[in-house]
């Protein structure tokens, strides 16, 4: 399966649906690529005179780790989020320097956006494809719908087949098939 369009606007994983090519059966899953959208502060802090570094909790194996800047008009008014990250599950902990002596550290939380199709799970390839299926992305309520397509993996049938094909081909001739490991 490809991607070909990622899409925008998704706030849940799509419906996928294969249709055409004469089989039945496959069943898919759209994975969301979800990174942080925006920073909500909780606790401005105070005795900050220079803006406080802000980290975000790291993003899940394969992901990007999020990265922001805080905005500072006597406390921390905002983050500003320079890098969304991707491949969150969850909300990550925001984190601010700490604040000087007698001061009070800032908070927040986070948002993630859910916006674009990451992958495409196949979780029931199907049978009886003689071509690939159409692929079809249900549509966000926002945004532009993904597309991908299909791709067809041989099965040891379609290999077998083929190595007789093969073999009728080249009647006389010797055959040498090299399997890789």
């Amino acid at each position: 399966m490809t991607i070909t369009n990622s899409g925008s606007g998704y706030t849940a994983a799509p419906a996928v649906t294969f249709s055409g090519g004469g089989g039945s059966g496959a069943v898919a899953t759209a994975v969301l690529q979800s990174g942080v959208a925006s920073v909500t502060v909780t606790n401005g802090g105070s005795s900050y005179t220079s803006a406080p570094s802000v980290t975000f909790g790291a993003a899940p194996s394969g992901g990007v780790t999020a990265a922001g800047t805080a905005v500072l008009r006597y406390s921390v008014a905002s983050v500003t989020v320079t890098d969304g990250g991707s491949g969150y599950t969850s909300a990550p902990t925001v984190i601010f320097a700490a604040a000087p002596s007698g001061g009070t550290t800032a908070a927040g939380t986070a948002a993630l956006s859910l916006s674009n199709v990451a992958s495409v799970t196949v979780t029931n390839g199907g049978s009886g494809y003689p071509a690939a299926p159409t692929v079809t992305f249900s549509a966000p309520a926002s945004g532009t719908r993904a597309t991908g397509t299909a791709t067809l993996a041989e099965t040891g049938y379609d290999q077998y087949q083929n190595l007789y094909w093969a073999r009728q081909t080249l009647a006389g001739r010797q055959l040498l098939v090299q399997l890789a490991d």
